[in-house]
């Protein structure tokens, strides 16, 4: 029978390292959740903004409706969920605009907080859109 000489140490190591696991699970979420962007130039009442909440939640307006849906991010990979919306009509030009902006959604699969804003890049990583921040309220 072999006895360790240090169980108590192994079991702080191994409790320290699942602490920093969940810190850092925690943490990946951290640089967006709680923000509000919206597009650079965007103004008045068709302005496009999306705020990512706690609890995984996003919501936001497209330019016509209002939208929700889900969001996961770990290590800087961005899964969104269906983007469900109210089912108001628009000028055409303004329900295209916001058309696009909820495919950008639905495809955006990272996201990098930049210099420039929130970097919402595609499967290749290309840059589908560029936010800038909003104040939260």
């Amino acid at each position: 029978m072999t006895i360790s000489r240090f169980p108590l140490g192994r079991t702080l190591l191994s409790a320290a390292l699942l602490t920093l696991a969940i810190q850092s699970a925690m943490a990946a979420a951290a640089p967006i959740r709680g923000t509000h962007w919206s597009f650079a130039g965007d103004s008045g009442p068709s302005s496009r903004h999306v705020e990512f909440g706690g609890g995984g939640r996003m919501t936001g307006f497209g330019g016509c409706n209002a939208f929700s849906g889900g969001y996961t991010l770990k290590n800087g990979a961005l899964k969104t969920g269906p983007v469900v919306s109210t089912l108001r009509a628009c000028a055409e030009d303004v329900m295209a605009r916001e058309t696009d902006f909820f495919r950008i959604l639905e495809t955006a699969r990272s996201v990098e907080v930049a210099e420039a804003g929130l970097l919402l890049k595609g499967e290749d990583g290309a840059v589908l859109a560029t936010l800038v921040r909003l104040p939260t309220n």
